[in-house]
């Protein structure tokens, strides 16, 4: 074997490794800036543009709602334009039983629902002891945002990134929180200073 084959021979190894790196790399690069997008997702709500909430939010005391509230925990949004009628009381049951069917990662979540200022509470209150509610004294959204939708779902980041439309598909929300509980990392937010307030 000559010299000339033997190197060769050995740049196939370091052609192949690089391979490995670049190729998925340029595929990657190629359909991002492209504009590629799958024809289905295997998410059962429809992703919207991530955005944060942009209320004025209050509590039960009045005190404003720091962003930080929204930080650390996955959100199901409950968003009414009115007072909790038997449709928002409907989502309410739904949303208990979903995040109880979470067990052990139910902590890492947590329900809202936003009323319109001077709405009063849910008549079934006593039944969602789990249920945190506030008070929007601006529009929740922007003024160019489509309409709300009665369920959302807010990243551990504070940014609402899903919505589904009524009637909830219980079923769905499950399946959709379970998947992103599982690819997130809060212990790793945290520790980055994302739990704090802004």
């Amino acid at each position: 074997m000559t010299d000339t084959t033997a190197r060769k021979r050995g740049r196939w190894p370091l052609i192949l490794v690089l391979a490995i790196f670049f190729v998925p790399a340029g595929i990657a690069w190629t359909l991002f800036f492209t504009g590629w997008v799958p024809d289905s997702t295997g998410n059962h709500g429809e992703l919207i543009d991530p955005h944060q909430l942009q209320p004025v939010l209050v509590d039960a005391d009045g005190q404003p709602v720091q962003a930080s509230r929204f930080r650390g925990k996955w959100t199901i949004l409950i968003l009414q334009a009115g007072p909790c009628d038997a449709a928002c009381e409907s989502d309410l049951v739904d949303t208990r039983q979903v995040r109880l069917a979470l067990a052990q990662n139910a902590d890492r979540t947590q329900r809202v629902l936003v009323l319109p200022e001077g709405a009063p509470l849910p008549d079934v209150m006593d039944a969602h002891q789990d249920l945190i509610v506030y008070w929007a004294t601006d529009p929740v959204l922007p003024a160019d945002a489509d309409s709300p939708g009665a369920v959302s779902l807010v990243d551990s980041r504070g940014y609402r990134m899903m919505r589904y439309s009524e009637p909830l598909d219980a079923g769905g929300l499950l399946a959709d929180v379970k998947h992103l509980i599982r690819l997130s990392n809060i212990d790793l937010e945290r520790l980055h200073g994302l739990s704090e307030d802004s």
